[in-house]
């Protein structure tokens, strides 16, 4: 049953060649008069916050909480049309581009505090950050943890979910109602693939979710997305839930 869900979705993507090739392309607005006279209002002001050229459909897709195939399916007329205009993002897999984790090496990269329980995760997110630059804290006991994290100050927090004691949602949730942690990028870390787990994430605050296992260079991204120079969109977002 897996395969032939892998082969539709395969064939569904052949059927948008050939403007759009892979999940990791992103979108330019060409049109937007035409656009705005054809979308609704929430659709079209999520388009002109999203078509920046460097946000892949992939993303786009977990942001928006949509199937990615449904959403490529939903842009192919407009991008048929010429109104949008689909681009080749940076690719972690690609040997040809940069590595996301190497354009802040003459910046400051940000603080990440990781705060799982399960101390083989930690290990593996502290590893693959130091190797590439980052300066990372491991916290494995979230109780006593809360405020060390103030201690800390970091730029980005990392949150298993399924914890003991005290869970992610509810760290989540706390850190939220702090003004120093009001717009600071907390990303959820879970095994949990569940669409009311991730609505719940976003409830809370989320800005982002990460289902285990996941890959290096999936955390890279996710990690250089939230970095100081996306502030002020993460910000935007954010305010959007607290308000």
């Amino acid at each position: 049953p897996l395969v032939r869900e892998m082969m539709q979705e395969v064939q569904q993507w052949k059927q948008l060649h050939p403007y759009f090739e892979s999940p990791e392309q992103g979108l330019t607005i060409a049109a937007a008069e035409q656009l705005k006279d054809s979308l609704p209002q929430k659709a079209y002001e999520q388009l002109l916050h999203w078509a920046d050229g460097r946000t892949s459909l992939r993303r786009l897709s977990r942001r928006l909480q949509r199937n990615l195939g449904t959403l490529a399916r939903g842009l192919y007329p407009y991008v048929e049309r010429g109104w949008l205009h689909p681009v080749i993002t940076r690719s972690p897999s690609s040997s040809t581009q940069t590595n996301p984790s190497t354009e802040l090496d003459s910046k400051k990269k940000p603080h990440v505090v990781c705060i799982d329980d399960d101390l083989s995760v930690g290990k593996t997110v502290e590893s693959i950050l130091m190797k590439n630059g980052y300066q990372i804290s491991l916290i494995t006991d979230p109780l006593p943890g809360l405020s060390l994290i103030f201690e800390l100050n970091p730029d980005v927090i990392l949150c298993d979910i399924a914890m003991p004691r005290l869970d992610g949602y509810e760290i989540c949730a706390m850190l939220r109602h702090s003004k120093v942690f009001q717009y600071i990028p907390i990303m959820m870390l879970t095994g949990k693939e569940g669409f009311i787990d991730r609505i719940r994430a976003r409830m809370v605050g989320a800005t982002d979710y990460l289902t285990k296992p996941f890959g290096e260079q999936e955390l890279l991204l996710l990690i250089e997305n939230m970095s100081p120079e996306n502030k002020d969109s993460l910000k935007d977002e954010l305010k959007n839930f607290s308000g």
